[in-house]
């Protein structure tokens, strides 16, 4: 397995704790409509981002440090940005459906809690980041890898 693989693996695993914890966060009691009023939320849910990009600072940093070693080739690049690639499409995609999906629920009242809002604006950041690690190890597995 490459260590381009490897990180990719360890990548998807931290950020799918990070969208596990995030929908319990987000999704219970009552904080779609409450969003303003539950700061504690608000707290965890930065918390859990800063999990998310420091477990992505560290693999970064751990997987700069070999030495001798070749950490990335052509075909590391290629499978990289075909992932990068297929990932924009996807998340994309997930923004359209999201939209409009809450659009024609509350379409008949005329307002979005603002809560969807922030829904959508970290769930992205969830959903690129599994998104680009999930077809990246697709396309190493397709790859032979």
């Amino acid at each position: 397995m490459s260590y381009q693989m490897k990180f990719s693996l360890l990548n998807l695993i931290i950020w799918l704790v990070v969208a596990v914890l995030f929908l319990s966060v987000f999704l219970t009691g009552n904080t779609i409509e409450n969003w303003g009023d539950n700061h504690a939320k608000t707290l965890i849910l930065a918390f859990l981002f800063a999990i998310g990009y420091l477990g992505q600072l560290i693999l970064r940093i751990i997987f700069r440090k070999r030495k001798n070693v070749i950490i990335r080739d052509e075909r590391d690049e290629y499978f990289l940005n075909k992932a990068l690639t297929s990932s924009f499409v996807a998340t994309l995609i997930y923004v359209f459906i999201v939209a409009i999906s809450l659009y024609t629920y509350y379409e008949k009242s005329g307002l979005i809690p603002v809560a969807w809002i922030w829904f959508i604006a970290y769930s992205l950041i969830i959903v690129a980041n599994i998104f680009t690690s999930g077809f990246a190890i697709f396309f190493y597995r397709k790859g032979g890898n």
